[in-house]
């Protein structure tokens, strides 16, 4: 079969040909038909983050169809199914991943890092890590299931829902989906971001507001837009330094609550103690997703309460994933997403 595989560092992916994986005791073959390109794929190609071994094949963000199952997994997936797949891949012995938490899982494996990804024509995954989807809901969209994942996440950590107003700073691919998971849950949220292009996305997107973190108090415009002098309920940190998180806590209500999803370089710092402990604010770190957010995205997606087809910015054959790489990379046109079809 076809696959787009990673050799070193600086060098583009090299469309391989490699035998067809197959699958053992609990697992599926999936004909991938969608995988979505992101951030992290990029630090890979970049040498920003290594991999388990290579030549590797990338890719995270899958959906497609099961073409093979083995006898004795679920009787609840079927060939033919259309199914996203998850790439969390953990032990499942442990308590994390008894609880559906695999992201906690110290032994766990991602799909396209440590383990061949779905930059290919089929991709082995465990049965336990596939969701079927109707057959209706695209491709494309289905693969971003994983990306929305985390944000789902941080989103349902600070619980937002209707008559709360939450800000989310920095609106690329996560702090998009972010924003409409946050508005499908009946929150009214104000974008910061520094692009026009995804200031005026946001605001078709439901934003009740986008503004240009270079204000000259960007504080105050913020508290103006949601018209909340008291402050925010809930903040979600899509960059993660040391400007944004400090933007952060100081738009944020008595015991609000930031979740930081961003990971930037810098170490961050909070308030004085005057300031964080007096309003007792809280603060969450978002590492990937668990089972919950991804059985809700998926039934948002279903259920058409959430539609990322707007987030899909370009769509590539698997011969070009190198062309959709530096899309992403250089952020021609915004993207906020870049979806493979092999």
């Amino acid at each position: 079969m076809k696959a787009a595989r990673f050799t070193a560092p600086g060098l583009p992916l090299e469309i391989m040909s490699v035998a067809r994986p197959l699958p053992g005791p609990g697992e599926a073959l999936v004909r991938v038909r969608a995988v979505g390109l992101c951030g992290s794929d990029v630090h890979i190609t970049e040498g920003h983050t290594p991999t388990a071994f290579t030549p590797i094949t990338l890719g995270h963000e899958i959906a497609g169809v099961v073409e093979t199952i083995d006898d004795g997994a679920s009787r609840q997936i079927a060939a033919g199914d259309h199914v996203f797949v998850n790439p969390m891949v953990g032990c499942m012995a442990c308590r994390f991943c008894r609880a559906g938490k695999v992201n906690f899982c110290s032994q766990r494996k991602i799909l396209g890092i440590q383990l061949d990804g779905a930059l290919a024509e089929y991709v082995v995954a465990p049965v336990a890590n596939l969701t079927v989807i109707p057959e209706r809901v695209g491709f494309p969209e289905t693969a971003l299931i994983e990306s929305a994942g985390t944000a789902n996440h941080a989103v349902r950590v600070l619980e937002a829902g209707p008559g709360d107003t939450v800000a989310v700073i920095g609106t690329g691919g996560l702090g998009m989906q972010a924003l409409r998971l946050a508005v499908a849950r009946g929150a009214r949220v104000v974008a910061i971001d520094t692009d026009p292009v995804a200031r005026r996305r946001c605001l078709a997107a439901g934003a009740l507001a986008a503004l240009d973190p270079a204000a000259s108090d960007l504080v105050e415009e913020v508290l103006d837009a949601a018209e909340r002098p008291d402050g925010l309920d809930g903040v979600i940190d899509c960059v993660g330094i040391g400007a944004t998180f400090t933007t952060a806590l100081h738009v944020l209500r008595l015991n609000g609550h930031c979740a930081v999803v961003g990971i930037g370089a810098e170490p961050l710092e909070l308030t004085a103690p005057a300031h964080f402990m007096r309003r007792a604010l809280r603060v969450s770190g978002i590492y990937g997703y668990t089972a919950t957010d991804i059985t809700e995205v998926a039934a948002r997606l279903v259920d058409g309460s959430l539609d990322l087809r707007a987030s899909i910015s370009a769509v590539v054959p698997l011969d070009d994933v190198n062309e959709g790489i530096r899309m992403f990379a250089d952020r021609e046109n915004s993207p906020v997403r870049v979806v493979v079809e092999p």
